[in-house]
C-alpha cells in the first residue's frame, strides 16, 4: 500500500468516526425530548432542558478532549471514549424511566422545583456524561489528524464540518423516519451498536495504518 493511500485511509477512518459520533449526538438529543415528555410535558422548557444539557456536554467534552488528546495522543484512548459512551447509551433503556420517576417524585410531586427544573435535572442525569464523552471525539480526532502545525486549522475545520453534517442527518433521520419506524429504546440500542462498530473498527485499523506509515517513513 502506497504511503499516500495509507494517509488517505487514516483520514477516511477519522472522518467516519466523527460523522457517526455527530450523528449519534443529535439522534440521542431528539430521543431525549421523547424520553422526558411523558413525565414533564412537551412544553418549550423540556426541549430547552435537553438542548441546554447537550450544549453544555459538548462544551465540556471539547475542553476535556483537547486536554486529553494533548497528553495522550493515542488512537486507543479515542476508541475507549467512544466505547464507554456507547455502553452508557446502551443501558439508558434500562433506567431512564426509573430516573424520570424519581426526579418527578422529588422535583414535581414534592414541589421542589416543578416540571421545569425537574426536566433539567432528569436531562442532566441521563445525558450529561455520555454526551460529554462523545463531545471529546472531535478535538481528539483533530489532534490525531493534524500531523503538521500548518494543517491544524484545515483539519479541524474539515472534521468539525463532517461532525456537524452527521448531526444534521442524525437529527433529520431520527425525527422524520426512525421514530415512526421503531421504539425509542430500540433506536438507542441501534445507535449504541453503531458507535461500538466504528470504535472497534477504528481501534483495529488506525494504529496498524499509523505503524505501517511510520515504517515507510523510517
Amino acid at each position: 500500500m502506497a504511503e499516500d493511500s495509507i494517509a488517505k485511509m487514516r483520514s477516511i477512518l477519522l472522518v467516519m468516526l466523527v460523522f457517526v459520533c455527530g450523528w449519534a449526538i443529535l439522534s440521542i438529543e431528539i430521543l431525549g425530548g421523547r424520553i422526558l415528555t411523558p413525565f414533564f410535558g412537551s412544553d418549550v422548557y423540556v426541549w430547552g432542558s435537553v438542548i441546554g444539557v447537550f450544549l453544555m456536554s459538548l462544551a465540556i467534552g471539547y475542553f476535556l478532549g483537547g486536554k486529553l488528546s494533548k497528553r495522550f495522543p493515542k488512537p486507543g484512548y479515542l476508541s475507549a471514549l467512544i466505547l464507554v459512551a456507547a455502553a452508557m447509551v446502551a443501558v439508558l433503556p434500562l433506567f431512564h424511566v426509573k430516573v424520570n420517576n424519581v426526579v418527578f417524585d422529588v422535583m414535581v410531586a414534592e414541589t421542589l422545583g416543578g416540571e421545569r427544573w425537574g426536566s433539567l435535572m432528569a436531562a442532566t442525569v441521563l445525558f450529561l456524561v455520555p454526551m460529554t464523552l462523545l463531545g471529546m471525539v472531535s478535538p481528539y480526532a483533530v489532534q490525531l489528524a493534524a500531523t503538521e502545525l500548518v494543517s491544524v486549522g484545515e483539519k479541524a475545520g474539515m472534521l468539525y464540518a463532517v461532525s456537524t453534517i452527521g448531526s444534521v442527518l442524525g437529527c433529520l433521520m431520527t425525527s422524520f423516519y426512525f421514530i415512526l419506524w421503531w421504539h425509542t429504546d430500540r433506536i438507542l440500542l441501534q445507535t449504541a451498536g453503531l458507535l461500538v462498530f466504528v470504535a472497534l473498527m477504528f481501534a483495529g485499523l488506525y494504529p496498524r495504518m499509523a505503524s505501517e506509515e511510520k515504517g515507510r517513513d523510517g
